[in-house]
């Protein structure tokens, strides 16, 4: 009776009434639309299901590396300040908005960029590595035309993200 693909277009008609209905700024709403885009292909969610989701796994790696490493430079540099770095209620807020915003970033941005750097990287036998994250890289610095505030976070995260990628690529034995 349900075809193979009918739940997920029903969840994706679900998240589009959702973003419509509601007062979504129009980056967020383009963002998500181009995900939504992206999942709605066979290929981009086969690629993203293989390896036992090696994909996500990255995501999720990267996001919780960045916001570690982002306090702990923050950590660092008050300390070389000279500031005492005090750990109080709303430290612990400021990590959790940092995390999941990084993870939105790497979900929305990251995922579907890296699905681009893995079919592009594919169709290259020699330096498949150094294409992979050169892509991976010039798609986080391609962020410094859209937000240019966010650009060395998109570049670390990017960086990350392929580290994380090939990581678990290897501990797959691919």
């Amino acid at each position: 009776m349900f075809k193979k693909n009918s739940i997920f277009i029903f969840s994706l008609m679900v998240v589009v009434i959702i973003l419509v209905v509601s007062h979504t700024s129009f980056d967020v709403l383009a963002l998500l639309g181009v995900v939504l885009v992206i999942f709605m292909f066979t290929a981009f969610r086969g690629i993203i299901v293989k390896d036992k989701f090696r994909k996500i796994k990255a995501a999720i790696y990267t996001s919780i590396c960045f916001t570690i490493g982002l306090f702990i430079f923050y950590f660092a540099a008050s300390l070389f300040r000279g500031d005492a770095y005090m750990v109080e209620g709303d430290y612990f807020l400021s990590v959790v908005v940092v995390l999941l915003l990084s993870l939105l970033g790497n979900f929305a941005y990251g995922l579907p960029a890296s699905l681009i750097a893995e079919i592009i990287s594919m169709k290259v036998l020699r330096n498949r590595r150094w294409v992979s994250g050169l892509i991976h890289i010039g798609f986080g610095a391609l962020t410094y035309f859209i937000y240019p505030a966010f650009s060395l976070p998109a570049v670390c995260c990017s960086a990350l993200f392929f580290l994380w990628d090939e990581r678990n690529r290897m501990d797959d034995g691919r």
